[in-house]
């Protein structure tokens, strides 16, 4: 399923959903599921846009479920138990004052052409988990988490300090403008690094 995003960069987000559109529906509540659908992709497509500064590119986020993230979280990171958000990705980074290039030419189409970054999966059961216990929208919590891992899969971590102030300053240039466009979310101060209960994922 492509998810079409009219933000002013082009980026291509097609969602894989495995929970069903019943589940989708049942957590976005009071959003519509289109509505969150929406928001989570121009999460996705705003951090490419701050984090590449504007290189066109594609990014697919799976939509999963406990029992597929706790196989993927063992199989790729040694580790039992679901987590919240892996990212997988396709090219090698390098991070130079907040900002993606690649570590070489490999997986260009040319300059300026979209190319595919990889795929965010996001767990939407502990998803739902971690909104109730922070006591804010589970729209927000996938929102926040799309950004973590879009950050990931383009070679951000936050191993040291350095790292993390970086992820923390490009989040909070990517909720400032979700923050205008998505009046319709309950929005809570903070960031992700901030609100407790999250295991803050990692890339493989």
């Amino acid at each position: 399923m492509a998810v079409a995003y009219d933000g002013p960069v082009e980026t291509g987000v097609t969602l894989h959903d495995k929970v069903g559109r019943q589940r989708l529906t049942e957590v976005a509540e009071p959003m519509e599921a289109d509505s969150a659908l929406d928001l989570w992709a121009a999460a996705l497509a705003e951090t490419v846009k701050v984090a590449l500064a504007g290189r066109a590119a594609e990014v697919e986020l799976t939509i999963t479920g406990d029992a597929d993230m706790t196989h993927l979280n063992f199989d790729h990171m040694g580790e039992r138990g679901p987590t919240d958000v892996l990212s997988f990705p396709l090219h090698e980074w390098i991070v130079e004052h907040g900002r993606s290039h690649l570590a070489d030419d490999d997986g260009r189409t040319g300059s300026g052409a979209p190319f595919i970054l990889g795929d965010v999966v996001i767990d939407l059961d502990q998803a739902v988990r971690q909104a109730a216990e922070g006591d804010w929208s589970v729209a927000e919590e996938v929102a926040l988490l799309a950004i973590h891992g879009t950050l990931h899969l383009v070679g951000h971590d936050h191993d040291e300090p350095e790292g993390e102030s970086a992820m923390r300053d490009l989040e909070h240039q990517v909720l400032t403008v979700l923050h205008r466009r998505f009046h319709a979310v309950p929005w809570k101060p903070g960031s992700l690094f901030d609100r407790a209960g999250h295991a803050v994922g990692a890339s493989y």
